[in-house]
């Protein structure tokens, strides 16, 4: 793309949810709605919802015009997003990257090693700063040695020989995360180390899309093999619960809404970093993403339940028609992920639309604006 055009983004549709049920061939009885008790009577889960072919097309279409400084400024912040995701993970346990029940129950040892590198460098002082790049090198190896010993062997399986939805998911995750600050350190040698690397980022993106598309007819594969339950039978659900039932479906959309962010944050950090060096870089396209924020922010399977109840919209939505969906959603029901990415857009969009909407929330964009590139 030439410098003074901003990323395109997909176009926007919403996700039909009217009788979309199990898939044919689960083994389990086909249902378009599966329903739990609530205070206001029956709560509609309507079956996987979050798991029907036309939501995980990547779409492409033509950029808004634009001037390069707007551009810029718009990727600046989206970086700066990012980095304040992995910040939060590292002091809360959770961001708009990171669900609170993703890692709940299990850690792989390389998502520990991100973290602990993660928070060693937000503590790094002049004194200290050789020792914690020497850990964020080390940390990096190993992690590409495990993967490749893995890969080689077979040892972190799902079914056949490949790797576990999870199992991609979470290595796609430590490896941004240590790109993000190597790639934007501003340190020569981290920066050309992390070069080298985004090849293989690129690849491991890849292949996580892939293996969650090549799963969207059983979706027991986003549960087997998963944090949630390692070694849970096929045939009887999560926890002894059948694949339907409120708490494995919330499970399963963790695990696919994840999969959609953290590929659409790997592919936008690596071509806004070519972008700044190069003055271009390819579109890496838009994936549809669940932005109504009481989704993602959601505890517990009963709370997600009831966020759907009441012929709630999950807002499952790509964003390339901009200016037709702002105008029907207020910016209190978009997660934090989902604005970065409608102020790749550009911010005066945005704040118009904040300002429109009457719910103007500054903290959303002050706090960015007054960031450093730097973490």
């Amino acid at each position: 793309m030439p410098g003074g055009s901003a990323f395109q983004f997909i176009q926007m549709t919403e996700a039909d949810l009217d009788g979309l049920g199990l898939p044919t061939d689960l083994g389990t009885p086909r249902q378009s709605q599966t329903t739990i008790p609530s205070d206001n009577g029956q709560v509609s889960l309507r079956g996987f919802w979050f798991l029907t072919p036309e939501t995980w097309v990547t779409e492409f279409t033509e950029p808004l015009p634009t001037t390069l400084r707007e551009t810029e400024k718009s990727l600046k912040q989206y970086i700066e997003s990012v980095q304040s995701w992995m910040r939060q993970w590292v002091t809360n346990g959770h961001s708009p990257l990171h669900h609170c029940e993703l890692y709940s129950l299990h850690m792989p040892r390389h998502t520990q090693d991100a973290y602990t590198a993660m928070a060693a460098y937000m503590g790094k002082t002049q004194g200290n700063e050789a020792t914690v790049r020497q850990i964020l090198e080390d940390r990096i190896s190993q992690l590409l040695q495990d993967q490749a010993v893995e890969a080689s062997l077979g040892t972190d399986t799902s079914h056949g020989n490949r790797l576990s939805i999870f199992a991609h998911l979470s290595r796609v995750q430590s490896l941004l995360c240590y790109q993000l600050i190597r790639l934007y350190d501003g340190d020569i040698r981290m920066r050309g180390q992390a070069e080298t690397l985004i090849p293989t980022m690129f690849l491991w993106n890849k292949q996580m899309l892939e293996s969650a598309k090549d799963s969207l007819r059983r979706p027991e594969l986003f549960l087997t093999s998963s944090p949630f339950e390692v070694d849970c039978p096929i045939d009887t659900g999560v926890g002894g619960c059948p694949l339907s039932s409120p708490k494995a479906v919330w499970r399963a959309w963790i695990v696919a809404e994840s999969v959609r962010r953290t590929w659409q944050a790997t592919a936008v950090v690596q071509e806004v970093y070519k972008f700044f060096k190069t003055g271009w870089s390819e579109c890496p396209g838009r994936l549809p993403s669940t932005i109504r924020r009481a989704l993602w922010d959601a505890s517990t399977a009963y709370t997600w339940a009831r966020e759907l109840g009441a012929e709630k919209n999950p807002l499952l939505v790509s964003m390339a028609k901009l200016e037709e969906i702002l105008p029907q959603v207020a910016p209190i029901e978009v997660d934090d992920f989902n604005i970065a990415c409608i102020g790749l857009y550009g911010m005066e969009r945005m704040n118009r639309w904040l300002e429109e909407k009457g719910r103007f929330q500054p903290q959303l964009l002050s706090g960015l604006e007054t960031m450093s590139y730097r973490f």
